[in-house]
């Protein structure tokens, strides 16, 4: 007899060999578009979809390997408490035999595929280093790694072999040989009956659709936004031109260790702006802190101030803040609004309005901070506009 331990383990183990597997939202790679048609910004911009697809067949694969880990850890202590119970007939124990190799072998092959999807990971990290031909080379390789990775989470199920394909295959025979049987007494029939099936033609459907086309599709190549201009004017003695783009969103960044306090608010938001005003161009950051305690956190925008500017190509520059600011805190909203002012040369307007910016490294009176820039296109469109 098996004590009341062994049942409830036992009960245990049926449960986990008999629950449905789990299963996921598959994460399917986008199909690799012609790349001789796309350029370095779209190439970098279907990397990062890959790397994200990549991503999450790698938490599968992660989450596979641990359910994997643990029904081998249950069948095997399941086939220990059997063979030391001397009441189990030999059948029972060659049946939890096969079942912890079973186990085990699969566990063998989750823990080789997780590793295969962290492979496929690191490979991908180093794409956004690479320049342009260098990533129109490894595009293709990187895109088959994932596809393999999707085939092997997620593989073809076999419907073909299975009796509901049989039995819907069976119906269009006899449909094929109606048609036969329609079509025999028609032979004998003068020929002006067998021109009333020609009118409509297969192509006309297909004028309704057009093909695929990678250069009009939007998700690679979105549409340029209009030129946002919030101020122009003209100095009345010197004649020189002075603009100022309107602000938009840089990035948003909240600091895991605050979520739960802020409640669903960012942390920090930063906006972005170029000017001129003659040969001077200028970087306005503006930084709105929902915290109160912003100015114990940060500190302050100091004068000469650095902001280190990452663009996708690895590029660097170090910017300077002309104007110092302690943060305006405002009550209503508890936020606290920081500004700065970088002077820009003519080489690194050019820089922006050609390469996607990457991140950015803002110097604080209490340290710096590094934050990852969402709108990697916002100082290229500004740039652009601020240049024509």
């Amino acid at each position: 007899m098996l004590s009341r331990i062994q049942i409830g383990f036992w009960a245990l183990l049926l449960t986990a060999m008999s629950a449905p597997t789990l299963t996921f939202a598959q994460v399917q790679p986008a199909p690799l578009p012609p790349l001789d048609s796309l350029n370095f910004a779209a190439m970098q911009q279907f990397s990062a979809q890959l790397y994200t697809t990549a991503l999450g067949l790698q938490q599968q694969a992660k989450q596979a390997e641990v359910l994997a880990d643990s029904a081998q850890s249950i069948a095997v202590q399941g086939l220990n408490l059997a063979k030391q119970d001397s009441t189990s007939a030999k059948s029972l124990l060659d049946s939890l035999t096969k079942e912890t190799k079973r186990v085990t072998d699969a566990r063998k092959k989750a823990s080789n595929l997780s590793s295969k999807a962290d492979k496929t990971c690191r490979f991908l990290e180093s794409f956004p280093a690479m320049d342009s031909l260098m990533l129109r080379k490894n595009l293709p390789k990187g895109w088959k790694q994932v596809n393999q990775l999707h085939q092997e989470i997620y593989p073809a199920a076999p419907v073909e072999k299975t009796g509901n394909e049989v039995i819907a295959s069976e119906p269009e025979k006899p449909k094929k040989e109606k048609k036969k049987k329609e079509e025999a007494p028609a032979e004998p029939s003068e020929a002006p009956v067998a021109s009333p099936p020609t009118p409509g033609p297969v192509v006309a459907p297909s004028k309704r659709f057009a093909a695929y086309n990678p250069a009009n599709d939007v998700m690679l190549r979105p549409p340029t936004p209009p030129c946002s201009i919030a101020s122009s004017s003209r100095d009345e003695f010197s004649g020189e031109l002075s603009r100022e783009m309107s602000r938009a969103e840089l990035f948003r960044y909240t600091n895991p260790a605050l979520k739960n306090y802020l409640q669903g608010k960012t942390h920090v938001i930063c906006e972005a702006a170029l000017s001129s005003a003659g040969p001077n161009n200028a970087l306005q950051l503006t930084f709105t802190i929902n915290d109160p305690n912003a100015r114990k956190a940060f500190g302050r925008l100091d004068k000469n101030s650095l902001a280190t500017l990452k663009f996708i190509d690895g590029t660097t520059f170090m910017l300077q803040n002309a104007v110092p600011d302690d943060g305006v805190f405002d009550p209503e909203t508890g936020a606290t609004l920081f500004r700065a002012q970088y002077p820009v040369t003519i080489e690194i307007l050019k820089k922006m309005r050609k390469t996607e910016l990457d991140k950015l490294r803002i110097a604080w009176s209490n340290g710096y901070d590094d934050y990852e820039v969402q709108q990697v296109d916002l100082l290229m469109r500004q740039a652009d506009c601020l240049l024509r």
